[in-house]
Parts: structure tokens; sequence; C-alpha cells
């Protein structure tokens, strides 16, 4: 379990939390919110959409939590059941545990939400860090998943060394080094400002994890018989997305990929790819 807190300060935890409260007041009407008891601690999940529907799974990425779904959500909770759930040791409500990436925490973790659900199948969409977990869940349970979005995911190629070295440097320059990253991080999009402020506040108050997220085997990828689409930017400064999409298409049987022009790592308003691809 956790020794310390993920935040630096108490006054900035709760900076974070208030101001991430206030994005959640935005969320597609009806919905709930609830913890889920869990191995891990507590989970923070946000369900809308029909009841009698599909479920699907929403798993953000790193230093984030589920308010980036938020334009999506609306979208999809039209057609599906729709479940945000916060991931562990990341900012938003959910539990401050963080264990290693090795063996089966987060996909146990995963399984159990699933369970207390009681949801039999479900398809994920996933983003980056949300997408590593996803992936190592459909391996390890496969009876569990019917199709898979990966948006810019982790897991399938290796991070880009000079943004290991840009988010040093910009770490140690203040506003200055945030503007930077976030264009790096966001390239052209424009990015309304009360995400922007929530974005700064993570940026002063939050401690990400530094240690690197392990890259599947091709052996591990062939084990993923499930429909697969993966989206990723030409521009993301994390993953080569060309690579991640032909180490996909190669390893895993029934999978698509969209390299987008003009995207960076973050990649938003897909809904109308995804949407389809789940009808399928």
């Amino acid at each position: 379990m956790a020794k310390k807190s993920i935040y630096k300060t108490e006054t900035g935890k709760q900076l974070i939390q208030n101001s991430y409260s206030q994005l959640l007041s935005n969320w597609v009407q009806p919905s709930t919110q609830r913890f889920l008891k869990t191995q891990l601690g507590d989970t923070f999940v946000i369900e809308s959409g029909k009841a009698d529907s599909p479920a699907v799974i929403l798993l953000h990425g790193s230093g984030s939590n589920s308010a980036m779904w938020m334009a999506d959500a609306a979208k999809l909770s039209e057609h599906y059941n729709v479940f945000a759930v916060d991931i562990v040791g990341e900012c938003g409500k959910s539990a401050e545990t963080r264990l290693p990436f090795k063996n089966n925490h987060y996909s146990d973790w995963l399984l159990e939400i699933i369970n207390r659900l009681n949801i039999s199948t479900t398809a994920i969409i996933s983003n980056s860090l949300g997408g590593w977990i996803a992936l190592d869940f459909a391996i390890k349970y496969p009876e569990k998943i019917s199709k898979l979005v990966l948006i810019a995911t982790a897991g399938i190629t290796n991070i880009r060394l000079k943004t290991v070295f840009w988010i040093i440097v910009t770490s140690l320059s203040g506003q200055k080094g945030f503007n930077k990253l976030n264009q790096l991080v966001y390239g052209d999009l424009e990015i309304d400002q009360q995400s922007l402020a929530f974005a700064n506040l993570v940026r002063q108050h939050y401690a990400p994890r530094t240690d690197a997220l392990p890259v599947f085997s091709d052996e591990k990828l062939q084990q993923i018989k499930c429909p697969v689409l993966f989206i990723g930017g030409e521009n993301d400064c994390f993953y080569v997305s060309e690579k991640t999409a032909k180490r996909i298409q190669r390893n895993i049987q029934y999978a698509k990929s969209m390299v987008l022009k003009d995207s960076g790592h973050v990649v938003v308003n897909q809904t109308n790819n995804i949407i389809p691809f789940l009808g399928k």
C-alpha cells in the first residue's frame, strides 16, 4: 500500500479535489457517482447511460482522471451503459494506492470492479496508462472483454527518450516549463480554461509516477483475441504512433489502427470512430 501521499501537500490535494469536483458537475445527466471497495482501496466510479445496454468502461491516462472523458461520455451514454473509473494512485477520487506494474495488481483490481458492478463482459476504452491496464486485463481475463479501444496507449512501444528529457527540464522551469510541456503534449489542440487550470494545479501539487510501464512481448499481445481499435496521433510526444500501429497489426489478429494527422498525445473527439467500431 502507499506509504506517503501522492500529493505534495494536503492543501494541494484539496485544491485538486475541489477543482475535479467542479469539472464533474458538467458530467452528462442522469449519472451516479459511487465508491467501490477493492483490494487496492476505494475506487471512484461514475455511471451514466442506458442501464440495459452493453457496458463500456473508460480508463484515463496517468496524471489524469475521469474528467478527460466528459465529452465522450455524453455521446457514448446515448448508446451504452458507461462506467468511468478513476485509476488508483492517480489524481482522481480513488485511493492513493500505488503498486508495481508487474504481477496482477491492476488486472485483479479491474476484475474486482467489473464483478462488483455485476458486468459479465465489457468493452474498454482507454488512454495511455489506462491502455496499458486494459491490455494487461485483456491478456489475463479474455472472457471478460468484448472489444478494446486503445488511445495513445502505453505498453506497445517504449517511451521517447527526448520526452523524458523534456519532462525533467520543464519540471525545473516553473510556468514557462509548464507551457512548453503543454505544447509538447497537446500540440495545436485548443484546451478550455477550466481544464488548463486543473492541469496547472496537477503540475503544482501532484507527484506523478516515475517508474516506466513495461512493454508487452509479442507472445503476450498474440493472446488478445477480441477486436482492437488503436487511435494515435502522428505527433505523439510520448510514443511513436506509427510503430505502435504496426506492432499491434502484426500481433493482434482482429486489430484496426488509425494514426491521425496533426494530433499529439492527447486525442479527442473520436466517438465518430469508436461508436461504429463498438457496434460492429
